[in-house]
């Protein structure tokens, strides 16, 4: 991937620190037509990923088996997932581990959408991994507070962008077709807002804390200790900044769509058109939160994918219906049914 696609006008290719955690970027990318670039502002690209159509529908099938691959090396620190590559006697053991650490799917269910943006960084972007959130659960059934992921961009020879990860996957609101990708891009920034308010310094922590278990060499700890905290003046050749990875999930409305009038390209040819229509609608959004919230210094990363509202079999499913599907395919686990409420107990006599 050429520094190009990062917002820098080098356009020159630079082997990364850390190699890609991901192992196989070609198989998941090309799950997607050719992604559509829109450069929002000098430091901010947004990319928009459209999954191929099957049927009158986005193919979630594939897409779902490939997060399920991509899960591992998302979950495991690079220490682990050597053992399993040194040792693949052991790979249904690890892969046990892996799903364990996937919540049991509710109706916050978000962690497809972390594995999402973490495909897209490292896959399309470049930009390896240097923590293994998930690994710091206590419980699978808790989140790990801060942002979703943190990653490493070499932009150039000796200068670096720690970028820290955020994913939102809404739908419509109800009454509202249209409203899901303002919903998801508003999310997103106010998440980054309370992280910037916050000078990073949990996530950086975080990081620091585990590099152990990223790297078994030593010297490449010591140099990534060193780009997370170059000094200020000096003659270090090192130069890092902050900057935001971000994945949003939309959904288009196509229950009133008349597929059946439509041949196989004309349905790809509409929804690709959809989806390229809803997000151009977003760009005047995000420039405005990224002024109104002061975010202006940073380089930002976007990743869009529309899902569909649709009937199917009689029901219409979106993509809260998604959410709970990927969810329950990562974890292994089925949806909790609600818990029942309680009745009032009577005052009588």
């Amino acid at each position: 991937m050429t520094v190009a696609d990062t917002g820098s006008a080098t356009g020159e290719n630079f082997e990364p620190v850390l190699p890609l955690s991901l192992m196989n970027r070609e198989r998941f990318l090309a799950l997607f037509y050719d992604p559509k670039r829109f450069d929002v502002h000098t430091k901010t690209v947004m990319h928009l990923h459209v999954l191929r159509v099957d049927g009158g529908d986005f193919a979630l099938a594939p897409l779902f088996k490939e997060l399920s691959n991509n899960s591992i090396s998302y979950v495991l620190s690079r220490q682990n997932l050597g053992q399993v590559l040194e040792d693949p006697s052991r790979m249904v053991e690890f892969v046990a581990k892996v799903q364990e650490q996937f919540k049991t799917p509710d109706a916050n269910a978000g962690e497809g959408g972390e594995l999402l943006l973490y495909s897209f960084l490292e896959g399309h972007l470049g930009a390896p991994k240097i923590l293994s959130k998930m690994e710091l659960k206590t419980s699978s059934e808790h989140y790990v507070h801060g942002t979703d992921s943190v990653h490493l961009l070499e932009v150039s020879e000796g200068e670096y962008q720690l970028i820290f990860g955020e994913s939102k996957m809404y739908g419509d609101v109800k009454g509202k077709v249209g409203s899901s990708p303002g919903r998801g891009v508003k999310a997103a920034f106010e998440s980054m807002g309370k992280v910037q308010e916050d000078s990073f310094e949990f996530d950086t922590w975080l990081v620091e804390s585990e590099l152990l278990k990223e790297s078994l060499d030593p010297a490449k700890v010591k140099l990534l200790a060193s780009i997370l905290l170059p000094p200020a003046e000096g003659d270090t050749p090192l130069k890092k900044s902050n900057a935001f990875g971000v994945f949003i999930g939309f959904e288009l409305d196509v229950t009133e769509f008349p597929f059946e009038d439509h041949t196989q390209p004309e349905i790809e040819a509409e929804l690709r058109r959809l989806a390229e229509t809803a997000i151009e609608a977003e760009v005047e959004t995000i420039k405005a939160e990224i002024k109104t919230r002061g975010l202006g210094g940073y380089h930002f990363h976007i990743y869009v994918v529309p899902f569909l509202k649709r009937n199917v079999n009689g029901v219409v499913r979106g993509i809260e219906d998604v959410r709970i599907d990927l969810a329950t395919k990562l974890s292994g686990k089925t949806k909790k049914p609600p818990t029942p409420k309680k009745k009032p107990r009577s005052t009588k006599q």
